[in-house]
C-alpha cells in the first residue's frame, strides 16, 4: 500500500486544475476505481485525469461517468471536493453546510476546493440524476448517473447504503470525453529502433542529445563487428592445431569449435547486441543481413567462422557507407558467390551444352536492388493501361546479367595455415576473375544500357553494379526495407518517398549515402514525434530483438552463450534463414487483413509459446549457468532485485516495469491487469510479485509489437 501521505500530496497538487473548470463550459467527469481502497475518484480536469492515469497504476481509469454544466447555467451548484488522508478516499458534497461542518469537526479531511459544477434540481433539459451510496465498509460514497448500474448496487453490494439522489449532471455522451494517450517518450521509442533495446542509460543520453545528435553520435561510435583476429583460423578443414577429436579442454578442440563452426560467432552476435556502444551500426547491419541473405543452411562451408565472419565484417563496415560500393563487395564477396553460385560460373559451351548459372543474377535484381515491379518515388507499383504493375525485368534481363557476371572463381589461397583439402574454396578475400571463362560478347542491361563486346570481367561487373546502383527503383525498394526493419510494416507512400529522396542525394548530389538513409528513416516525422496512435503503426519485435530487448531493460547478464537456441524455437535461427528470402517474407501480410508485417510471417502458435517458455526460464528457472568449458562464463541471468526491492508497493513495481520496459508508456489496459495480479499476491512476496508483473508484461503483445 503506498503512503497516503504521497497520493494526497499527488491530489492537492492539481486540486487547482480542477477548480478551474468554473471557468470554462460543461465538461465531461472521468471515473477512477481504486483497486487498493475499492472507492472510486471523479475529477473533470483534463490534467488531473492524465497525471492520475501516468503516476498512480492503482487506478484503473473508467471513462467519462457524466457530463458536469457550466459555472454559468442557472441552477449550477459546485460541487465540493475532500480528501480523506486517513482512508485516502475523496468525498463530493454540494451542500454548503455539510462543507462546513467537516472542515470544522474532521481535520483527516482535507478539503480541495470545487471539483465541477452540478444542477440542485431536475428538469426538461435532458439531465439525469446523480445517485449516491455510501459503502458500509470503506466508509467512502459512490455516485453513478446510470440508473441500471444503480439497480445492480442495489442488487448486488449490500454493504453499499443508498442514499438517494446527490444532484443532476448530463449524460456523458452529452460532452466529448477525451481519448486517453499514454505517451512514451520519443526517445524510448527511438531506443526501440535504433538499438537492440532501450536500457536506463542509453534512455538518459538519447533524451539529453535528442534524437537527431544522438544519431549523430552513433555514427562516431567504434565499430564492434567480427574482428579479423578474433576468428583467425582461416581453413575450412581440421589440423593438429584445430580438431574435433582433440579432449574437450584442449585449446586444439577449443580451436575447432570456435573457428570451425559458427557457435562462437553467435554467441558474440549477442554479446555484441546486448553490450557494444555502437548500436546503431550492429541493428544497421543486421538489418542488411536480412537484405543480402548469406545463410549456414548452404552446406559446411557456410558454417565456418571465419567465413561468415568476413561477411558480416563487410556489412559492418558498408552500414554507414555507400550503398554502391556495398553492392560491389556483396557480387565481389566469394561467400556470395558461393551462396548464390556465382563463383566458377562460365560463359556458354556450346559443346558441353552449358549455360551461365543465373541464380545470382536473379536474386540480384529481384532481393538486392530493384524489385519485381517498376515504383513509382514512394515506394507504390507503376500500373499499366490495364492498371497492372509493370515488370522491372524479364528473362532476357537475367540472362545478359549472368553473362556480364561470369568468370569469377575464389581467391587464391594465401593464409599462414597449412593448406587444407577443402580449401581451393577460400573466402578472405574478393573472388578473382579468370578471363577464359568470362563471356565476351555484347550484353544489353536494364534501361537499354549496352555493355560492350571484349570488355574484361571486372568492366563487365563494375557497369552491372552501376546499372543497378542507377535504377530509379532502389531507392523506394531499400527504403521500404529499412524502414520495415527499423520502424514500422506500413509506412505512408509519403514517408518511403521522404527516404528515398535522400537515398538519391544526401543533400550534396551524393548518391547511395547510407548515413543520410539511416538519418532519414530514424528522423521522419513518422518515426518521432507524439505517441503512435494508428492501428497500423509499428513492427513485431522479431526473435533476436524480443531477447535482446527483454535482456537488456531488466539489466541481464549473458555471455551470449546458447541466446541462438531461443532465437531459433522462436523461428530465427541467427545466420541460418531458410532461403535467400530471409527468416520472413519481406511482403508477409496479416491474413484477413491488408497490413504489411513482414515480421509476423514466422509468428505462430509454436513460436509464441517458445517466446514465454524462453522469458519463464529467465524469470522463474533461474536463467542459464555458466557453461563450464567457456573461458570467463557467467551464463545468462536476470537480476530482478530491483524489482523486487519496490514489489512491496504494487504501484512502485508496476511504474518500474513501466519505465524499463514501456518507456513510461505502457497501455492502461495491460498495466490494471499487471496492478491486479500483484496486488492479489502477498505483500511480503516480493519475488513472486516481481516475477509476475515481469512475466505478465513481457509476453504482453503491447510489448512484443514495438509502436
Amino acid at each position: 500500500m503506498p503512503s497516503l501521505h504521497r497520493i494526497a500530496v499527488g491530489f492537492i497538487a492539481l486540486a487547482t486544475a480542477s477548480a478551474a473548470f468554473a471557468q470554462t463550459a460543461s465538461q465531461a467527469v472521468y471515473r477512477f476505481y481504486n483497486h487498493e481502497t475499492g472507492t472510486h475518484f471523479y475529477t473533470v480536469s483534463l490534467t488531473e485525469r492524465d497525471s492520475v492515469i501516468q503516476q498512480f497504476p492503482q487506478f484503473a481509469y473508467e471513462g467519462g461517468a457524466f457530463a458536469a454544466v457550466a459555472q454559468s447555467q442557472a441552477g449550477a451548484v459546485p460541487v465540493f471536493r475532500f480528501y480523506n488522508t486517513k482512508t485516502g478516499t475523496h468525498f463530493y458534497t454540494t451542500s454548503a453546510s455539510e462543507r462546513d461542518g467537516i472542515v470544522a469537526y474532521y481535520p483527516q479531511f482535507a478539503y480541495e476546493g470545487t471539483a465541477y459544477y452540478a444542477l440542485g434540481s431536475d428538469g426538461a433539459d435532458g439531465r439525469v440524476p446523480v445517485f449516491r451510496f455510501f459503502n458500509g465498509k470503506t466508509g467512502a460514497h459512490f455516485y453513478t448517473a446510470s440508473a441500471a448500474e444503480r439497480d445492480k448496487v442495489l442488487a448486488s453490494y449490500p454493504n453499499l447504503v443508498y442514499e438517494g439522489t446527490a444532484y443532476y449532471v448530463y449524460p456523458a455522451a452529452s460532452a466529448t470525453v477525451a481519448p486517453v494517450v499514454v505517451r512514451a517518450s520519443d526517445a524510448f521509442r527511438l531506443l526501440q529502433q535504433a538499438t537492440f533495446g532501450p536500457t536506463p542509460a542509453a534512455l538518459a543520453r538519447a533524451q539529453e542529445l535528442g534524437a537527431a545528435n544522438w544519431v549523430e553520435e552513433q555514427f562516431a561510435q567504434p565499430m564492434s563487428g567480427y574482428p579479423d583476429a578474433e576468428y583467425y583460423y582461416l581453413s575450412l578443414d581440421e589440423s593438429s592445431a584445430c580438431s574435433f577429436g582433440a579432449s574437450r579442454s584442449s585449446a586444439q578442440y577449443v580451436c575447432a569449435r570456435d573457428q570451425l563452426t559458427l557457435f562462437k560467432l553467435r554467441n558474440q552476435f549477442f554479446t555484441n547486441a546486448l553490450y557494444k556502444p555502437d548500436q546503431l551500426r550492429q541493428r544497421v547491419a543486421w538489418a542488411l543481413s536480412q537484405f543480402f541473405v548469406v545463410s549456414g543452411m548452404k552446406d559446411p562451408d557456410m558454417e565456418t567462422a571465419y567465413v561468415q565472419a568476413r561477411w558480416h565484417q563487410i556489412l559492418f563496415e558498408e552500414a554507414f557507407g555507400d550503398f554502391g560500393r556495398l553492392l560491389w563487395r556483396v557480387t565481389l564477396s566469394p561467400q556470395m558467390g558461393h551462396y548464390l553460385d556465382l563463383v566458377n560460373n562460365a560463359k556458354a559451351n556450346p559443346q558441353k551444352g552449358t549455360e551461365p548459372n543465373e541464380n545470382f543474377a536473379r536474386e540480384l535484381l529481384q532481393l538486392f536492388t530493384i524489385g519485381t515491379v517498376e515504383l513509382e518515388s514512394d515506394g507504390t507499383p507503376v500500373l499499366d493501361a490495364k492498371g497492372q504493375p509493370v515488370p522491372t525485368y524479364g528473362q532476357a534481363d537475367v540472362k545478359a546479367i549472368a553473362r556480364a557476371l561470369t568468370g569469377w572463381a575464389y581467391p587464391p589461397y594465401d593464409a599462414a595455415q597449412t593448406k587444407g583439402p577443402s580449401d581451393k574454396r577460400y573466402y578472405a578475400r574478393n573472388m578473382v576473375a579468370v578471363e577464359s571463362r568470362h563471356d565476351t560478347g555484347s550484353k544489353t542491361l536494364l534501361e537499354g544500357v549496352v555493355a560492350p563486346a571484349g570488355q574484361s570481367a571486372a568492366a563487365d561487373l563494375d557497369l552491372v553494379v552501376a546499372n543497378l546502383f542507377l535504377h530509379p527503383n532502389v531507392g523506394p525498394f531499400f527504403a521500404q526495407h529499412m524502414i520495415r526493419q527499423l520502424v514500422t510494416g506500413n509506412p505512408s507512400p509519403a514517408y518511403v518517398k521522404r527516404v528515398a529522396a535522400a537515398f538519391n542525394d544526401n543533400g550534396g548530389g551524393k548518391r547511395g549515402d547510407m548515413k543520410a538513409v539511416v538519418r532519414a528513416v530514424l528522423l521522419d516525422p513518422e518515426a518521432r514525434g507524439d505517441v503512435k496512435t494508428a492501428s497500423n503503426y509499428g513492427m513485431l519485435r522479431e526473435p533476436v530483438l524480443f531477447i535482446t530487448a527483454f535482456l537488456r531493460g531488466v539489466d541481464g547478464a549473458s555471455d551470449g552463450n546458447r541466446l541462438y537456441e531461443p532465437a531459433r524455437a522462436m523461428g530465427q535461427d541467427v545466420y541460418y534463414a531458410p532461403s535467400v528470402f530471409n527468416y520472413y517474407p519481406a511482403d508477409y501480410r496479416i491474413p484477413g487483413t491488408t497490413l504489411t508485417a513482414p515480421q509476423f510471417g514466422i509468428h505462430n502458435t509454436n513460436t509464441v509459446l517458445h517466446r514465454a517458455n524462453f522469458v519463464y526460464e529467465m524469470l522463474d528457472g533461474g536463467g542459464w549457468s555458466p557453461d563450464s568449458e567457456l573461458a570467463g562464463a557467467v551464463g545468462t541471468k536476470v537480476d530482478i532485485n530491483p524489482f523486487r526491492n519496490v514489489a512491496a508497493s504494487p504501484r512502485d513495481l508496476v511504474n518500474l516495469v513501466n519505465a524499463r520496459l514501456f518507456g513510461g508508456g505502457m497501455p492502461l489496459g495491460l498495466r490494471d491487469e499487471i496492478y491486479k495480479a500483484v496486488a492479489a499476491l502477498p505483500a511480503g512476496s516480493r519475488s513472486e510479485r516481481s516475477r509476475a508483473a515481469l512475466f505478465l508484461a513481457l509476453t504482453s503483445f503491447q510489448f512484443q509489437v514495438m509502436r
